[in-house]
Order: C-alpha cells, then sequence, then structure tokens
C-alpha cells in the first residue's frame, strides 16, 4: 500500500489529469485505487471527483470508503491553505483507513495544506509569459515547503517553441539543486478541446443537425470565408474542427463537409439549405445556427477557453501518452 500526494504551484496546473491518468494506469493493473480530495470548494458536486472517482468505479474500483472532502474556500493569493491540527489529524486518519483498503491513494490537494515529509508530486504550469528565473525560484521554494517527500516535479504545459529553453533554463537548474524534475510536457490542442455541447451552450445556438454523442470534441476552429486556397487545401488540414461560416454560403458549407468538418456553426440567424442537411447527415456533422456575423461569433469564442477541463476519456488518453513520451520513466515513473 501507498499514498501519494498530488500538488501543484497554483491552481489549473494539471493535477487532476495527473491524478486520473495515474488512477486509471493503476485500475488497468488490477490495483484497488482510492482517490481522495480533502479540500473542495464545493464538495456536495466537485467535478473532480465525479470524474476521477466515477472513473474508478466503472472500473471495478468502489470509491465508498473515500470521505467526502472538507469545504474550504480557496483564495489563490493566499496561498498555502493551512489546516486547523483538528482537521490535520482527521485527514491523516482518513488516509490511514485508505491504505489498509487500497493497494493505493491517490491525494489531489486544492491547496498546498499537507505537512511535509510526505511523497509528493509537485506540478507547475509554465504559462507562455513566465519569467524562467521567477518561475525557477516558485518550484525551489515550493518543494521546501514538503520537504524530503517531494518524489517527483512535473513541468506542464510548456510552449511549443519555448522547450529548449525550458530545459536549459528551468529544468536543468532545478535538478543541478538535486531536486527530482521528471521533465517537461508540451502544450497540446487537444487538452484545449471542447465538447459540441459546450460551444453550443457558449453560443446560445440552436441545432439544426444534433451531434449524435454531444460530447464530442474540437481542438480549434476555421472561420469559412473568401478563402484563397481550394477547399481540401484549407479545411482538409485538420481533424476535430469545426468551421464558422454563414448559412448562406453552401458553397464553402460543402467544401468543409467534404473535409471530414465535424461541426459546423452558420452565422446570421438562418438554417442552411435542404442538401447541406443531407450532406451532414451523410457525413455525420452537426449543425448549429446562431445570430450575429461570422467575425462577431469568432470574437465570442475567445472566452471557450476558460470551459475547458480535464473531463473525459481522450484527454486522458492524450496526457497518458504526453507523460509516457515526455517524462523520464513515463506514467508509470512517478507511482510510488
Amino acid at each position: 500500500m501507498a499514498t501519494l500526494n498530488i500538488v501543484s504551484t497554483r491552481p489549473g496546473a494539471g493535477k487532476t489529469c495527473l491524478a486520473g491518468a495515474l488512477a486509471r494506469r493503476l485500475a488497468q493493473e488490477e490495483k484497488r485505487v482510492a482517490y481522495y480530495k480533502p479540500l473542495s470548494t464545493n464538495p456536495e458536486d466537485d467535478p473532480d471527483l465525479g470524474f476521477v472517482g466515477g472513473m474508478l468505479n466503472s472500473m471495478g474500483t468502489s470509491q465508498e470508503g473515500v470521505p467526502e472532502p472538507f469545504h474550504q474556500p480557496v483564495d489563490a493569493s493566499q496561498l498555502p491553505t493551512r489546516l486547523s491540527e483538528a482537521r490535520t489529524r482527521e485527514v491523516a486518519d482518513a488516509v490511514a483507513g485508505m491504505e489498509s483498503a487500497y493497494d493505493t491513494v491517490l491525494v489531489e490537494w486544492q491547496a498546498p495544506a499537507l505537512p511535509p515529509d510526505q511523497p509528493t508530486l509537485l506540478v507547475h504550469s509554465h504559462t507562455g509569459g513566465q519569467d524562467l528565473a521567477a518561475a525557477l525560484e516558485m518550484v525551489s521554494e515550493e518543494c521546501e515547503r514538503y520537504g524530503n517527500g517531494v518524489s517527483g516535479i512535473v513541468i506542464n504545459n510548456v510552449g511549443r517553441h519555448r522547450g529548449t529553453e525550458v530545459e536549459i533554463r528551468l529544468v536543468t537548474p532545478l535538478r543541478s539543486r538535486g531536486l527530482p524534475v521528471r521533465g517537461a510536457i508540451p502544450e497540446d490542442r487537444e487538452m484545449l478541446s471542447l465538447t459540441l455541447e459546450q460551444v453550443a451552450d457558449f453560443l446560445e445556438g440552436q441545432w439544426v443537425r444534433e451531434p449524435w454523442d454531444p460530447q464530442q470534441w474540437v481542438d480549434r476552429f476555421l472561420i469559412g470565408g473568401n478563402i484563397m486556397d481550394s477547399g481540401p487545401n484549407y479545411f482538409g488540414r485538420y481533424a476535430h474542427q469545426a468551421v464558422i461560416t454563414r448559412a448562406q454560403r453552401p458553397d464553402i458549407q460543402m467544401a468543409s463537409l467534404m473535409c471530414d468538418t465535424r461541426f459546423l456553426v452558420l452565422t446570421g440567424g438562418e438554417e442552411p439549405t435542404e442538401y447541406i442537411r443531407v450532406e451532414a447527415q451523410k457525413r455525420d456533422a452537426s449543425l448549429l445556427v446562431v445570430e450575429g456575423g461570422t467575425l462577431e461569433v469568432a470574437e465570442q469564442l475567445g472566452g471557450l477557453l476558460a470551459l475547458a477541463n480535464p473531463y473525459s476519456d481522450h484527454k486522458l488518453d492524450k496526457f497518458t501518452s504526453l507523460t509516457d513520451q515526455h517524462l523520464q520513466g513515463g506514467l508509470n515513473g512517478l507511482l510510488p
């Protein structure tokens, strides 16, 4: 039996994705895994618990014995959150009880409140404009907080063109300080993908042809305007795309459907022609009508990134692939 804490230098760093990937890998190896989140701002309906705990339940590892989180508001500007001595004892007793019933206990902390010197994975998300010297000190200070318990550091979400710089100015200096950096995971568009349901709700559109599965996903949007390239050259570059174009442009709609577009967002508030409906049905593409012009709708989509979340199997697949490819020892190298 083993317990592994998962913490981060800031919210949204990728803890839940990492916990979910580790939990699934262990469950696939027929290990009994508990996923425990001691703190939550919404313990009655926490989406992390619903996703990871639900996945483990579906894989045959009951989470009935896992305690619910404590309600504790977390102020990101006032980290680390401090637990009272009584709460600290309650968490310790809960973990001890789970250790007797499960092979591995994964503890995801919404805020770094655990005592030092416990087995801990630290996740640091490297944002595009982040100063690497500041990041170096931030990660080093977090490791000091957890004492000798830090068993691995994962640098996550490294920009496409900053991999070498992060390796030279962050990963290597951390290792020279004796800190166990396992590697750096690059950013990936699929990890920011959105479901068709999320897009439709956000744009307040009306379905002309609903998706067979609202959880189908898209990871990029193309604008179908007066393009200079041929249809296949422009629309045929990517899988899992949505195309935004005027409802009055069946030529553009047809060209995009010929290239396996998954989702058409039709602007201007009008419905498409009948032959576009038929072609969409043949190709299992979804059609959504929205008010507003094409550029106006495209600008609105900037707010969609805030809705991206890790709660899908395909994101766990992608994250697992990224960890196996970019971390020393892959995903299994992070396990206790």
